[in-house]
Order: C-alpha cells, then sequence, then structure tokens
C-alpha cells in the first residue's frame, strides 16, 4: 500500500471514528434534555401541593447552559432552569453542560450556608435515579438519594425559625 493509499484509508477510519462520537453525542445530548425536563416536572408535582396554597411559587424559564470551553453563543445544551421561590429567597436548579459520557447535573444555589460548599443534582450515564450531592472544601461530598421528602427537608432549611 502506498503513502495515498494509507493516507486515504486513515481518513476513511477518522470519518468513522467521528460520525460515531457525533452519534453518541446525540444519543446522550437527547438523553440529557429529557432527563432535565422529567427531573423539573417532577419537583413541580413533589411541591403542587405547596405551591397551590401559595406558599411557594415555581418557574421555569429558558436557559443555555455554558461552560469554560463552550460559550452561550456556540453551545448546542438549550434547556431551562427552574427556580423556587420560598420565603422571600430563590432556588435555583441551573443545568450544567453535559459531562464526560453523558454525565449531567444540576447546580443547586440558594441551599448552602458554607463558605466553599456547593451542592448539586447529578445522574450519572445509565442511571435513573438522581443523587443530591454536598460538597464543602477538599472532603469527600455527601452525597442522598433526591426525592420530595429530601427536597421538602432542604426546603425547610430556608424557614425562619421564631426564637422564643
Amino acid at each position: 500500500m502506498d503513502d495515498v493509499q494509507q493516507l486515504g484509508e486513515m481518513l476513511r477510519h477518522y470519518a468513522d471514528s467521528e460520525a460515531h462520537k457525533k452519534q453518541q453525542f446525540d444519543v446522550q445530548s437527547a438523553r440529557w434534555a429529557q432527563k432535565l425536563g422529567e427531573l423539573f416536572g417532577q419537583i413541580e408535582q413533589w411541591l403542587e401541593p405547596v405551591k397551590c396554597a401559595g406558599l411557594l411559587e415555581v418557574h421555569r424559564e429558558g436557559y443555555i447552559a455554558s461552560g469554560p470551553s463552550l460559550p452561550v453563543e456556540t453551545s448546542p445544551f438549550k434547556t431551562e432552569k427552574l427556580t423556587v421561590h420560598i420565603t422571600g429567597k430563590a432556588v435555583e436548579f441551573v443545568p450544567d453542560v453535559m459531562g464526560a459520557g453523558g454525565l449531567i447535573s444540576v447546580a443547586v444555589m440558594g441551599l448552602t450556608a458554607a463558605r466553599h460548599g456547593s451542592v448539586s443534582l447529578v445522574l450519572p450515564a445509565e442511571k435513573n435515579d438522581w443523587l443530591w450531592k454536598k460538597t464543602n472544601g477538599l472532603k469527600d461530598p455527601d452525597t442522598f438519594g433526591f426525592d420530595a421528602n429530601f427536597l421538602a427537608s432542604q426546603l425547610q432549611s430556608l424557614i425562619p425559625r421564631e426564637r422564643g
């Protein structure tokens, strides 16, 4: 095989590889969008009894996930963010750009009291159960299963306690 034939063969392998990567990305991106929509729908459903009583507000708005290597202008990650307004405070569920292997994470802002802490929801690739991850400094994050009761207990921490 001469160099030109070898070049042609290498380019075909490269094109096949890129097509496969694009197909994989498209499948993972579709799952990313679907799972975020499901998560936000679930949160809205969980909070509906309290929302009906006018005790908190929940709303979604359009959002484009971006990052240092993926500016808003070129990001393919168009979705929504969800905001819960409770006792004059806002808790925002803001999707991150899809991670390696289709990892989905959502930054949860407005709930952490620690100076260097953060809270996020994470859906590992190939899983269907969201995990609540609380990171504080350098130690390993605390991880909990995420359901209606767990969310309610976290939101309860925002309600001022009467001192008596």
